[in-house]
């Protein structure tokens, strides 16, 4: 909602209304004093997407010529075989002196919650297809290993993308709350269980020998969820935290490695998107913002933390 709303608002904006005129079709009133702090502070909060938006309009212009023009576009997913699997929760395991790391490793893997039924198969094939649906929604043409023959010869824009490693690690995080009830702060700490997808990946463009090949990564976490508030008695004056878990599972992270597969092949056409970017890019002065695209719901944004980490080779 407030998304289209910004979109509605930058139209304006590049027509040169005023920004009293903008703030007046946020908020049909006659007079702004009469706007209360709420409204203030969401008027604040909007102009400034309007800006950050009118602030990268060159961006999204080129982005969306790239979008229109549907390039022809051909990728080869190779993936992995296996995932590793590491248990961090050491302290709650006693274990050997005497033993090897891999030992090691095997042991706290057998004591983990999670991880030790997590099925590589279900994961891998979750994950894979759901990335290569993504891909085929995004206009690339799919091929696995078992073409490699003819998809060397292929005369369009290729790429090979290695799903080089996938790592999962079992911990945990802190959840934090605090309240006040009079003078005092209460606070309740509670360890909850958690898991971290690491995802490491390889990008060649095919023919392009003077091109390096591009080294991505990316990491997820997921987590129970706690909901839960303090509460205190009114004739005694205790105050208590009372909560919910809604516990992780691993059908949860079956889920999510689907949900992963989906977002990274996204994250893909972005890094081909960005690069006809700054191919075309004329602005002098700056840079160009990272754009984002949400096929989901057809929009383009700024992109924040939703951008792979290139790395060194």
């Amino acid at each position: 909602m407030v998304r289209h709303l910004a979109e509605h608002f930058l139209k304006v904006f590049l027509k040169k209304r005023s920004l009293i005129d903008l703030l007046l079709t946020v908020q049909p009133v006659k007079k702004m004093q009469n706007l209360n702090m709420t409204n203030f502070i969401k008027l604040t909060s909007l102009l400034i997407l309007i800006l950050l938006l009118s602030a990268c309009y060159p961006e999204w212009k080129l982005a969306k010529s790239y979008i229109d023009s549907k390039p022809e576009i051909s990728i080869m997913v190779l993936p992995v075989n296996y995932v590793f699997k590491e248990n961090l929760k050491s302290n709650e395991v006693k274990l050997n002196k005497d033993i090897s790391d891999s030992e090691k490793d095997s042991v706290l893997l057998a004591n983990s919650l999670f991880l030790k039924d997590v099925s590589d198969s279900v994961f891998l094939e979750t994950f894979i297809n759901n990335m290569i649906t993504e891909f085929q929604e995004l206009g690339f043409t799919v091929t696995t290993h078992t073409s490699l023959d003819s998809f060397l010869f292929i005369q369009s824009p290729a790429y090979i993308l290695n799903i080089g490693q996938i790592l999962l690690e079992e911990h945990y995080v802190q959840h934090e709350d605090e309240e006040e009830y009079g003078d005092l702060t209460y606070y309740k700490n509670l360890d909850l269980n958690a898991v971290t997808f690491n995802f490491w990946f390889e990008l060649s463009h095919l023919n392009e020998e003077n091109e390096k090949t591009h080294l991505f990564f990316a990491d997820e976490t997921i987590h129970d969820v706690v909901d839960g508030y303090f509460s205190q008695n009114l004739i005694t004056g205790d105050v208590k935290y009372k909560y919910h878990i809604s516990e992780l599972d691993t059908a949860i992270i079956y889920r999510y490695s689907g949900v992963y597969g989906t977002r990274y092949a996204g994250y893909i056409f972005d890094y081909l998107m960005n690069r006809y970017i700054r191919e075309h890019w004329s602005s002098s002065g700056r840079q160009p913002y990272y754009m984002r695209y949400n096929r989901s719901n057809n929009t383009l944004d700024p992109a924040s933390e939703e951008v792979f980490i290139e790395m060194d080779e």
